[in-house]
């Protein structure tokens, strides 16, 4: 993932020594570096005038997050006539400490100033997050850390193209969403194109343009006799017409109503393609909004692949999950497993057995009243006990450990499909939640 990038801001006050200042600035930008965020740093502010021109110099700073640090005792007005026009960003409000120098404990006095600032910024209403400590005090790294990452997504979602092709499949009420909400509130938008448009794209794509895929795809992956040449080509071509929308459209990720227009009516499912196109970008299907909505924050808070599974078993240790035909093929265990299926649908399927590793899993949902929410769990895969669908090919799937949670995670459910990460973003996504405003649900 590009690190976050932040607007560092040090307030200070007249009359105490520069020296010391400056070197309470300089520690604390490099604090920040160190944990691996692009910062930007200005000038010490002090009085009034400096507020002013820093203010004008900021105004313009292309910056996902606002760190104010206090460096001693402020003066809250100047503060907030620097970072005013800034508000609507995240703030990482900063407070330096006590420190210990020849054997005595010696302040500037900044967290009274601190503490004025934190309550003022609650009553503006402010996006921001306290936290306090000298520049090298490792206790403030995770803090730090996990809420740059959060406001790196916060700022990414906002700049989201989310790609829809058709819309939810199979009566499924909980996929659908409120456009001017969603944009408002978790910042994505919402690009919707019919399925036409990707059957006359894949339509135009020329034998010779899908001949290198072919033959790649033959030499990596394990493919069944039941896979017919013909399959693999219409296959191949759907993703490179999904591709070619992408890059188009400036879509960010993807989601596509398979049933049964595709799967059916045209005889050709977009799972593989889906598989391979979600080693770039995140992707899922039938249209589910909710879902691809929290797929791509957890694909900005980590920089990683981003997968879905439907929740096909809840037992009290633990669930099953897995999607009829689709996983990103480098989440998979060894080389990409396709078949061919025609009994409750046709097209080529991807089967291959996920990775083992820790996941978070999540899924945004509404409340009764419409408001959004997100449910999330974490939990250590292992590979599954055999099972497949009555009439379906065998599911990427995996098996996910709840001890003793099963169905705490069961009575929060907020559909059948959940967003999978590699890793634990738990503290990101609550973090991140929080900055939204919008409730989050956690299975612990």
């Amino acid at each position: 993932m590009k690190n976050p990038k932040a607007l560092m801001i040090p307030f200070g006050y007249p009359g105490y020594p520069p020296e010391i200042l400056k070197k309470f600035r300089d520690g604390s930008r490099n604090h920040l570096k160190r944990l691996g965020i692009d910062v930007t740093a200005t000038a010490n502010v002090i009085d009034f005038a400096d507020a002013r021109r820093i203010r004008d110099q900021v105004n313009t700073t292309d910056c996902e997050f606002v760190v104010v640090v206090v460096l001693s005792w402020i003066e809250a007005t100047n503060v907030i006539e620097v970072i005013r026009d800034l508000s609507h960003k995240p703030i990482l409000l900063w407070s330096h400490t006590m420190w210990q120098e020849k054997g005595e404990f010696l302040t500037l006095g900044p967290i009274p100033g601190a503490g004025v600032l934190r309550q003022a910024f609650e009553e503006l209403r402010y996006k921001f997050k306290f936290v306090y400590g000298q520049p090298g005090d490792k206790s403030l790294d995770d803090d730090i850390a996990v809420f740059a990452r959060a406001a790196h997504a916060y700022h990414q979602l906002r700049r989201t193209r989310i790609g829809l092709l058709g819309y939810m499949s199979m009566g499924m009420y909980s996929a659908a969403f409120d456009h001017l909400g969603l944009l408002r509130d978790w910042g994505p938008e919402v690009d919707q194109l019919d399925q036409y448009v990707l059957v006359k794209r894949l339509e135009a794509v020329t034998k010779t343009q899908v001949a290198p895929l072919i033959a790649k795809a033959k030499r990596d992956w394990d493919i069944t006799k039941k896979v017919r040449p013909r399959d693999l080509e219409i296959t191949l071509k759907m993703y490179l017409a999904m591709k070619a929308l992408v890059k188009e459209r400036r879509w960010d990720c993807l989601t596509i109503k398979c049933q049964y227009e595709l799967s059916k009516e045209f005889g050709y499912t977009p799972c593989v393609p889906l598989s391979m196109l979600g080693n770039e970008l995140p992707c899922s299907c039938e249209g589910d909004i909710p879902l691809i909505a929290a797929q791509i924050a957890m694909h900005h808070i980590t920089g990683q692949i981003v997968a879905y599974g439907d929740i096909h078993t809840v037992e009290p240790n633990g669930v099953i999950m897995g999607a009829c035909g689709f996983a990103p093929f480098k989440m998979g265990e060894g080389r990409p497993k396709v078949d061919r299926t025609e009994t409750l649908y046709q097209g080529l399927a991807n089967c291959t057995i996920y990775k083992e590793g820790e996941i978070t899993f999540a899924r945004m949902g509404y409340t009764p009243d419409r408001k959004l929410k997100m449910h999330v769990a974490f939990g250590k895969t292992h590979r599954p006990r055999a099972f497949h669908e009555i009439g379906c090919l065998p599911y990427p799937s995996m098996e996910v450990d709840l001890p003793g949670l099963g169905d705490q995670f069961a009575q929060g459910m907020l559909s059948q499909h959940y967003s999978i990460v590699y890793g634990d973003c738990r503290a990101e996504l609550r973090e991140l939640l929080r900055l939204s405003d919008i409730e989050g649900v956690f299975v612990e």
